[in-house]
């Protein structure tokens, strides 16, 4: 069997003897995150990562999601390493990355391990010299971070360029959503916000969208952009339970297709999508960790 972390190092390798570097200015670090789980976060980033490759972009998935990592499931692959494996110092980064559909890189997390879940501060600043070696291999960093309000998944957000907060129309799910907005912009100072409706049409997801934006310009001084919507459609069960993306197994369904516009609306610079107004790079902002 081919060691396909030996294979991505030599491509690094390769890569990096023929000079090749992402323009700074294409490089961008989105975190893809929710208030509640439940919401679909995880099939939304991996369908997005995707639909980003298929657009020619290179594509480097992070599994934030420590201690409840699900990507590698819903992909069917059996990573032998994990992040737990670079915290410890067992291993780096490119030996534990693993190649997934239309020549995505995983960055895998682990599941099941509850301490995980809250890094210190050694183990981040590990993480972070890591994670800074592979800076100029990748268009695009997609984080899929936990659910809630834990210290990683704000760290996380708050470290992205661009933060898409992932909803459904359920009222719990909304509540959530606007909590962790309220955290994030009280906390960190972040004032943009891009926000994706799952399981919804294009004017249940408007009326989300209405909703949040009354309730952000009361409390908050908050901006909100609504980036896309993905409507329900009986083949996530299907792919879900194929272990494989709707983005492959059923790429014109209608969730397939909406995926398809989201990448879209993401690729292209009038497509609404927020940035957030940061003086420094997601590798210092993700290095300042140690000092919040």
């Amino acid at each position: 069997m081919t060691d396909q972390a030996s294979t991505l190092r030599k491509r690094f390798s390769q890569n990096n003897q023929k000079s090749h570097r992402v323009d700074s200015a294409r490089f961008r670090s989105l975190s893809i995150t929710s208030g509640k789980g439940g919401v679909g976060k995880t099939n939304i980033v991996i369908n997005l990562a995707i639909h980003l490759a298929k657009l020619g972009k290179r594509v480097f998935l992070i599994d934030a999601d420590l201690g409840l990592a699900n990507i590698d499931i819903l992909l069917n692959i059996a990573p032998q390493f994990t992040i737990e494996d670079v915290l410890m110092g067992k291993k780096h980064i490119n030996d534990i990355i693993i190649e997934g559909p239309m020549g995505i890189h995983i960055l895998p997390a682990s599941s099941g391990i509850s301490e995980m879940q809250t890094l210190s501060g050694k183990q981040q600043m590990s993480m972070l010299r890591e994670l800074a070696n592979l800076k100029t291999q990748y268009d695009f960093i997609l984080i899929d971070t936990g659910a809630g309000i834990s210290s990683n998944v704000l760290r996380f957000n708050a470290a992205a360029d661009e933060i898409c907060v992932v909803t459904n129309p359920e009222p719990t799910a909304i509540t959530d959503a606007y909590a962790l907005m309220k955290i994030m912009s009280s906390k960190y100072q972040v004032h943009h916000f891009n926000l994706i409706v799952n399981q919804s049409g294009p004017a249940e997801s408007k009326d989300v969208f209405n909703r949040l934006v009354r309730v952000l310009n009361k409390f908050l001084t908050v901006n909100l952009e609504l980036l896309g919507s993905i409507p329900r459609d009986p083949n996530f069960i299907r792919a879900v339970k194929q272990q494989e993306p709707i983005s492959l197994s059923y790429p014109n369904s209608p969730a397939g297709k909406a995926f398809r516009k989201l990448a879209m609306n993401v690729t292209d610079p009038s497509g609404g999508l927020m940035l957030n107004d940061k003086d420094s790079s997601f590798w210092k902002r993700l290095g300042s960790w140690k000092r919040n």
